[in-house]
Parts: C-alpha cells; structure tokens; sequence
C-alpha cells in the first residue's frame, strides 16, 4: 500500500510572492486525494513541493505502512511516481517508444544491449499500458494519449505505490481521456496513494475518495459528498468522509506487497 501524508504548516512563498498559506493536512494511504481549485491556485506548486522540486516551508512526512516511524523522511524512501500534464516530444527526435523506456529506466548509458531481462521488463511496460504493439513508433508520431500512456509505463517502472499526476487527462480526446482512467483506477485498486489535480466533477464524484480545494491555501477539505453537496453516481462504502477540521488518525499496518509494475496484467493493458 501506498503512504499516508502529513503536511505541517505547509507553506509555499517565491519571492514577495505567497503562493499558498501555511496549513495542516492528512491523506490516508491507499486513496484518491483529487486537488481542485481555481487556475494559478497553487495545485501544481503544491505537487512538485511534495516531490521536493521546490523549496517551501513547513514538514512534508510520508507515513509508509510497512516502515519503521523513525525512517520516515521528507519524500519517503520510495520515489514517487510523477505525471506532469501532457508531454510533448521532438517530432524530429529518432526514438522508438521502446528505445525511450529503455533509456528511462537505467541508470547508465543506454545505448548498450539490452539484456533479455532488460528486454522482458520492457516488453511487460509496453503490454501493461497498451503500447505493446508500436513498441517501434517514433516518438513524434503518438497521439496525446499514446505519450500519456508512455509517460505512465515510465512510472510503472519505478515499482512506487506514491502517484502524483497533474491534470493527466487535460488536452486528450475523449477514448484517451477513458484509457488513462482506467489506468488511474487500476492503480486505485492495488493499494496507491494517487495525489491527482483534475476538474472533472463527474470524475470525482464518481471515484474520489477525497478532495482538496486550493486557493492560496486550503479552502476546503473533505468527501466529493460534502464539498460538493451532491451524491456519489456510484456508491463506494470504503470511502471516508473527512472533516476539514481534524485530519483522519494514520492506521499503521505492516504489509508484503508484489511491485506495482508487475501488478497490471497483459490483459489490462490489451484492454486500452
């Protein structure tokens, strides 16, 4: 399962500028935690201080299920899996989708032979997102959604249950938009703790067990039933309704879990 996130007087300031207050939140592990809020609220600022790409004030502790509480540090032990809004490539590039995994996932010069492990790893990234069958495409000949799947067989890679993913789905047609869905509740589903800035009510009525609204600080915080006043279109007796107030106790459980990537099957990925 994925960790639970404590932010203690968070706060966020660039120069004169105050992007977001100092306030206190708690994420239960293994969630959907959706951020919304208005454009320029600090939603994104908010992610990428969470990956520790900018600096800010306050604690950020990542509480993972099966670590000892003394090991727990700023951006836990595990790197998080991050999806940044829709990538663009070099169309002029000379890279295959399998050439830029390959590349994405060693950590020395790529242009070696590729071992058949390293061979067999590829080919089950590729079949867990769908791209099994372009695995020669070049790069700038995929679709918004084919580079969104790309960029999720990249994070696949790393084995993490911590996803964040700032607006995944923005810029996509509507089967695109389905296919990283599914992929966003797949990952739902084996235990990840999903941080995920998305506007679409309809989504997170229908699966958000949380949300999170920035605006230069918290606004709010709670289930979509009471931020939104509305029901969920489909019931889901797990999720908890949170009070803004006081954050949600961590439950701390020890717990043995298969990597993420080996998770998805063949046929999930054939699915999309």
């Amino acid at each position: 399962m994925g960790p639970a996130i404590t932010l203690k007087q968070f706060s966020l300031t660039i120069g004169d500028n105050t992007l977001l207050k100092p306030f206190d939140l708690t994420l239960a592990a293994g969630k959907l935690h959706l951020l919304t809020g208005p454009n320029g609220a600090g939603k994104s600022s908010l992610l990428k201080s969470i990956l520790g790409l900018m600096p800010h004030s306050g604690e950020v502790t990542l509480h993972w299920p099966s670590v000892p509480e003394e090991k727990e540090t700023h951006a836990g032990l595990i790197i998080p899996a991050y999806i940044p809004q829709l990538a663009t490539f070099d169309a002029t590039l000379p890279m295959t989708i399998e050439d830029y995994l390959y590349a994405s996932t060693q950590s020395r010069a790529f242009f070696r032979k590729k071992t058949p492990a390293q061979q067999l790893q590829l080919n089950q990234l590729m079949q867990q997102v769908g791209l099994a069958d372009k695995a020669q495409r070049k790069l700038g000949q995929l679709s918004g959604g084919e580079r969104q799947r790309l960029l999720f067989a990249r994070a696949l890679a790393q084995n993490s249950s911590f996803w964040l993913l700032d607006e995944p789905m923005t810029g996509l047609d509507q089967q695109a938009q389905q296919q990283i869905e599914s992929m966003i509740l797949r990952l739902k589903k084996h235990g990840c703790t999903l941080i995920m800035v998305h506007h679409d009510h309809d989504f997170v009525r229908r699966h958000a067990d949380n949300v999170v609204v920035i605006n230069g600080g918290l606004e709010a915080w709670g289930s979509p039933e009471k931020i939104y006043g509305l029901p969920r279109i489909t019931v889901d007796l797990s999720a908890p309704a949170y009070s803004t107030v006081e954050p949600p106790a961590t439950t701390r459980a020890a717990s043995v879990q298969q990597p993420i990537s080996q998770q998805f099957t063949a046929a999930e990925g054939a699915a999309l």
